[in-house]
């Protein structure tokens, strides 16, 4: 699969924590260009692992573009979540690492919530296999992006104890 911005996009914010006012709305930019890149890049790679025919095609794209346009709002946070670690990362306080672990969860539930919303609508023109399909390759893109950040964002410092 070719999501290779991701790489990017987590540079990108990391850089925040290094940069003034008017750095900053240039790597907002950036975020912004390589979030539609990866949407692009993401809708061919469903298009080209989910066959479909000419009728369930025409119904299925304008769906997938509203249900994509539904979990930005949750990529958005999520973003935002990580500006706000790669800012506080060198001087992060107890109280904000919780405040972003209960950000975290509340994003992924979000997420399970948009898309559980989403499936019966998807199933009104995916016969079940196709279905099944669809579901393992956003399940795999996710997964490559999730592994992509992961990857770059370094963990917590954590103070042992006693100190």
């Amino acid at each position: 699969m070719r999501i290779g911005r991701t790489v990017a996009l987590v540079f990108a914010i990391a850089l925040i924590a290094g940069f003034g006012t008017a750095a900053f709305a240039q790597v907002q930019h950036e975020i912004a260009i390589t979030r539609t890149e990866i949407q692009a890049e993401r809708q061919a790679i469903v298009a080209d692992n989910l066959p479909l025919s000419e009728e369930q095609a025409k119904a299925f794209w304008p769906l997938y573009r509203e249900y994509r346009g539904s979990l930005a709002k949750a990529g958005d946070r999520s973003v935002a979540m990580i500006e706000s670690y790669a800012k506080n990362y060198d001087t992060l306080s107890d109280e904000q690492a919780t405040s972003m672990v209960d950000e975290f969860f509340a994003i992924q539930k979000e997420e399970l919530k948009i898309k559980t919303d989403w499936l019966p609508k998807f199933r009104k023109i995916l016969p079940g296999k196709a279905m099944a399909r669809f579901v393992q390759i956003e399940n795999k893109l996710d997964a490559i992006i999730r592994f992509g950040l992961a990857d770059e964002i370094p963990l917590v410092e954590h103070m042992p104890k006693g100190k």
